[in-house]
């Protein structure tokens, strides 16, 4: 039986108060008699396992029984567990634990027993709340509320705390010319079931241009340069004048502009067949320049012995800004100008002065407030949110294109050309407004042989709209709205029971089946449905077998973003093997039909060493999605040739224009096997901290202490070990792009984008030791070898990438561990995160061994190795 326990209940001094808020909100539509929840008996979570205990302002509700009938956590982590991971941030801890696991499906987060509705509302606390997680197998969600798809993952907070925390953290690319910085200030209280935190944190990022990593550049048809070539006219190939080549002693192609308001012939010709050269690199970033703050504030308490309420508030800015080259021009240079020393009309080639700018500026404001009411063995959930999200786009490009006659009156050599060069800014901006109320009831609907039938029963009413506006294009302006009205229902009948003696032979066996329906105003009505089987044979071996399907409308962004063009955007042309600069178009499309997805998984979970923690796990999935939305990749040969329209060139062939704005292709499916294991265990000798080794000067008495392991001596720390390794196999994926056209192996070389097809190995696996504060983790991710189908001048070709190993190392360690006496060393912690640690590319080449210039190392990966530095103090 595993039990969840939530935090204790305050007593209401104010009692008139109280009833005045109970009648609100039972006016409210939350209303439910109300039967008192209080427990007699004070239990500890089964994972943490500690005493149970009492507390003379609180009595504990506990979240029991039948919720969780026969269900044991996949793993748990205690204080030291948690402390191995290194992270600040309840948040952090989240992202690690979900990255290992590995799942589509967001988890259902408990706190202390009761659901949040999103992770916003506890993911800003420090790591020092917590006092244990417990993470349940997939499925375990529809028990509490959630889909039979979710697993469930608890967190169990400490029982008081007060503190605040600051951390700085410098960061580098060892490589250099590029560096960032992050801040974070908490503010922290929980006492009993009351919780309240404040979190600030601010990010930095400098920008790092393509010439900070060498990147070569394509090779100019015509030689631009910030200080100007003269070339011929109006053949730009042919020989610039008569004159010139007599002067220089030789056919004279190309001449630098000398430095000079006005050169003569000799000028030109002293320097004649070299040339300026500009590296535009410098004036293209790789890595935008990025700056985002965050504001997170939430609070809950208990409201009455049966209601507990939540409120949070997430403020978010983010701006980020990129360079996209320099604009060019080739200026006609009359033989009748009187700065001319040419005999017949010249060009002039000359880039502007000024690189072209883009800027990104996104403001997101969420509000939330849950409710959570329990009344006999019933559980509710009221969840009101209100989010608001504007994205403003700006962008410099280009307009005059082609030559531009100089006047006579203009000395080109002595007057500034780039006036002369029609730039204008472009703006794009959408606002997003979504409102959403939904209440949700679980419980036990009646009392079978084998255990109580858990039902969930939700109604949910949500309100979006977004507008957009662009100036890219003509009649840009768009306003969508979306109301949507769903109810979903979900069950967990338990077939068979060793606890309760019905054919304990088969051992525990238990059925789930969950189905929706949503209305669109704008998609009309669409379902959703979910079945699974989730058997026990023995208590190490757990089976699941599971089918679901849904449909979904595309997002409201994906059909009314503004549309956007980005020029100078640098991609890989697979039909003429060249990498050519082109404007690039983002943006919704309107006429995006629903999705529709059916997914078939089997899973199985064997505890092999339960003293180690030792345990083997495997999924297998298949995913077959109809009418599958995507949005276009910058240049892929089935997808190219499949919509020719969204891939424009010029009239010698060159690709000048990509338009990456989402479709629907037909289908898409995919065969996967993700198989791993894991172990979780303390070695050597020493007692288990019972708390953080940092704590808070006003955490829980005798948490964060040592426990003497020997008589008047102190207690050494034990030593936590955590080794996971899986592998993922995809065995087949295909897309069918269009009905009627043939399907494409992305496992042989048939891409969906320029990245290379699906990667058919993945290994992903972590290490990690601790003791009493002190510890390290290595991560390492490995991608299999994968290729591109290209059509090089009607000659096809295949581009191999490499296998990339990418391995990161984080260390920790608090001061408190080596200056046990010193005041300011408490709560104090240092850690060096180093990513990508071997500073590994993947490699590309063709079939003759070269790179094509899209596929150089540095756009594989700008940074390369980084380090960050982390200073922490908890006050």
């Amino acid at each position: 039986m595993f039990a969840l326990q939530s935090m204790g209940v305050e007593k209401v001094r104010n009692s008139h108060r109280l009833d005045r808020l109970t009648i609100a909100l039972l006016l409210a539509g939350t209303a439910i008699p109300v039967h008192s929840a209080t427990s007699t008996a004070a239990t500890e979570s089964a994972s943490a396992g500690q005493p149970a205990q009492t507390d003379r302002q609180s009595q504990d509700i506990i979240v029991t029984g039948q919720l969780f009938r026969d269900t044991q956590p996949e793993y748990q982590l205690d204080q030291q567990a948690i402390e191995s991971y290194g992270v600040s941030s309840v948040g952090d801890l989240l992202d690690e634990v979900q990255n290992e696991l590995d799942d589509d499906q967001e988890p259902l987060i408990l706190v202390n027993g009761e659901r949040v509705s999103d992770v916003n509302e506890i993911g800003s606390f420090p790591v020092e709340a917590l006092r244990a997680v417990q993470v349940l197998p997939r499925g375990s969600g529809v028990r509490v509320g959630g889909t039979t798809g979710q697993r469930v993952i608890n967190l169990t907070l400490t029982r008081k705390l007060r503190s605040a925390t600051v951390t700085a953290a410098p960061k580098i690319a060892t490589e250099g010319d590029w560096h960032g910085a992050r801040g974070e200030g908490l503010l922290t209280y929980i006492q009993g079931s009351t919780r309240g935190n404040l979190a600030f944190r601010v990010r930095d990022e400098s920008s790092l241009l393509e010439s900070d990593r060498r990147i070569v550049q394509p090779d100019l048809l015509t030689p631009y340069a910030l200080s100007g070539n003269v070339v011929g006219f109006p053949d730009t190939t042919a020989e610039i004048d008569p004159l010139l080549s007599a002067a220089a002693g030789q056919t004279v192609f190309v001449a630098p502009v000398p430095n000079s308001g006005s050169p003569t012939l000799a000028d030109f010709a002293s320097a004649a067949n070299s040339e300026n050269v500009t590296d535009i690199g410098r004036f293209r970033t790789l890595w935008p320049s990025i700056r985002n703050y965050e504001f997170n504030g939430s609070f809950s308490t208990r409201l009455t012995p049966w209601l507990t309420g939540n409120a949070n508030l997430k403020v978010t800015r983010g701006v980020s800004r990129s360079l996209r080259g320099l604009p060019s021009a080739l200026f006609v240079l009359p033989a009748t100008n009187a700065s001319s020393p040419f005999s017949n009309d010249v060009g002039l080639a000359f880039y502007g002065q000024d690189p072209l700018h883009s800027r990104s500026v996104s403001d997101t404001a969420d509000a939330r407030i849950t409710l959570n009411g329990r009344f006999g063995k019933w559980v509710s959930t009221l969840n009101v949110t209100h989010s608001d999200s504007k994205n403003v786009f700006t962008s410099e490009r280009q307009t005059s294109f082609g030559t531009i006659i100089l006047d006579d009156s203009i000395n080109p050599f002595a007057d500034e050309l780039s006036d002369l060069i029609g730039i204008t800014t472009d703006r794009s901006s959408s606002r997003t407004v979504n409102s959403l109320a939904q209440l949700s009831f679980t419980g036990p609907l009646l009392d079978l042989p084998a255990g109580p039938l858990q039902t969930t029963i939700e109604g949910r009413l949500n309100w979006y709209r977004l507008h957009s506006s662009s100036t890219f294009t003509p009649l840009a302006n768009r306003t969508f709205d979306r109301n949507e009205q769903s109810v979903r229902g979900a069950i967990d009948v338990p077939l068979t029971s060793r606890t309760n003696g019905v054919l304990p032979q088969v051992g525990d066996l238990d059925a789930t089946a969950e189905f929706a329906r949503v209305h669109y105003s704008d998609a009309g009505s669409l379902n959703r449905y979910a079945f699974g089987l989730n058997w026990q044979p023995l208590d190490p071996l757990r089976l699941r077998a599971a089918i679901e399907g849904t449909d979904n409308p595309p997002s409201i962004q994906l059909l009314g973003n503004p549309a956007t063009e980005t020029p100078e955007v640098r991609v890989f042309d697979p039909l003429t093997g060249e990498t050519v600069d082109v404007t690039q178009i983002t943006g919704g499309n309107p006429a995006l039909k629903p999705e529709k997805t059916t997914i078939r998984r089997v899973s199985a979970l064997l505890q092999l060493v339960p003293k180690l923690n030792l345990q083997l796990n495997a999924e297998y999935t298949d995913t077959n999605s109809r009418n599958f939305i995507s949005y276009l990749p910058p240049a892929s040969l089935a997808v190219m040739l499949a919509f020719p329209e969204r891939y424009i060139r010029d009239s010698s062939g060159e690709l000048t224009t990509v338009d990456l704005r989402p479709v629907n292709f037909d289908s898409h499916r995919e065969k996967r096997l993700r198989w791993g294991l894991s172990i979780r265990t303390k070695v050597g000798g020493g007692t288990l901290l019972t708390g953080s080794a940092s704590p808070s000067p006003e955490s829980e008495s005798g948490e964060g202490a040592a426990q003497s392991s020997s008589p008047g001596g102190r207690g050494k720390p034990a030593t936590y070990l955590q080794l996971t390794a899986n592998h993922t196999v995809v065995f087949s994926d295909r897309l069918v792009i269009r009905p009627g056209l043939d399907n494409v192996d992305l496992l042989g070389g048939g891409a969906l984008g320029i990245g290379g097809g699906r990667v058919r190995h993945q290994i992903d696996g972590t290490a990690a030791i601790t003791s009493g504060g002190i510890g390290a983790r290595l991560g390492l991710t490995w991608r299999g070898a994968s290729t591109l189908d290209t059509s090089i001048g009607g000659v096809s070709d295949t581009l191999h990438f490499s296998p990339l190993a990418v391995f990161n190392l984080r260390l920790f360690a608090d001061a408190r561990r080596f200056l046990p006496r010193s005041d300011w060393a408490k709560g104090l912690r240092f850690s060096l995160d180093m990513v990508n640690l071997t500073n590994q590319r993947q490699r590309v080449r063709d079939s003759f061994g070269n790179t094509p210039l899209q596929y150089q190392p540095a756009y594989r990966d700008p940074l390369g190795r980084t380090i960050e530095f982390e200073i922490r103090k908890v006050f």
